[in-house]
């Protein structure tokens, strides 16, 4: 698939809001503010990240994101528990999608 300019800031516009809308969908408070992206020799890549901060939810949360992403092609999808100093416990999630060029 080839990524031009114009349909790379779609992608990452509808990943962001689609994310966003599972985050509200489950009732958390954190929104993901916008996703990275890399253009190399091989192609390009998308990567997010989102905090859930209720341990309860980050299953289904990880799960229907996956789901969601899956439709782009390769997607890897990687979580870690955070416990910072300052602020209360989380799960972040992160995500690295890839689309290689022709």
């Amino acid at each position: 698939m080839e990524i031009t300019n114009e349909n790379k800031d779609e992608i990452k516009e509808q990943i962001n809001a689609d994310i966003n809308d599972i985050l509200e969908k489950h009732e958390l408070p954190y929104r993901m503010d916008g996703i990275s992206v890399m253009k190399t020799s091989k192609g390009t890549s998308f990567l997010g990240n989102v905090r859930v901060h209720d341990p309860n939810k980050v299953k289904a949360v990880r799960a229907e994101i996956e789901d969601y992403l899956d439709k782009f092609g390769k997607v890897v999808i990687n979580s870690r528990d955070v416990v910072p100093c300052c602020e209360l416990p989380y799960t972040y999630i992160t995500f690295h999608i890839h689309f290689t060029e022709k």
